[in-house]
């Protein structure tokens, strides 16, 4: 799918699994989405703007900050998790000490229905590892 329609694809698929895109826009290639406690983020990467085919749809989740101390069984459970997920999704840590769960497709290898379905199921992990990992490692580590 070329950039110009996911553009409106996006939207789309977003309003279709119950949010709002109209509200959730964050710019022209990123929209923010909500599903049970967590919000995440759906953004259109396409690296030399109209011109280029192969842009990437990438979809995130911040789910939760790492403790200052004890870190390790928290990053054993994160690795134990993406070798579970396979390619579909995979938990990264950023620069600040945040767990994110995102997971990335070639737009030209999606369809509409691939689409909602990206979305919906990288939504739907963050929301059960979000609760998952706050209650096996303390709900001090959820994010404000």
């Amino acid at each position: 799918m070329d950039a110009a329609r996911l553009r409106t694809a996006i939207p789309a698929a977003i309003d279709a699994l119950g949010g709002d895109s109209r509200v959730s826009v964050l710019g022209p290639d990123a929209w923010a989405i909500f599903r049970g406690t967590v919000l995440g983020y759906v953004a259109l990467i396409v690296p030399d703007g109209e011109s280029e085919p192969d842009g990437i749809v990438h979809v995130t989740f911040p789910i939760l900050r790492v403790p200052a101390q004890g870190a390790e069984p928290l990053f054993r459970r994160l690795l134990e998790v993406n070798h579970e997920l396979g390619s579909f999704a995979s938990f990264s840590l950023d620069s600040h000490g945040k767990v994110w769960l995102g997971a990335g497709r070639f737009a030209a290898d999606l369809d509409e229905h691939e689409l909602r379905e990206l979305i919906a199921q990288v939504a739907g992990l963050a929301d059960r590892y979000d609760d998952e990992l706050l209650e096996q490692f303390g709900r001090n580590l959820a994010l404000e």
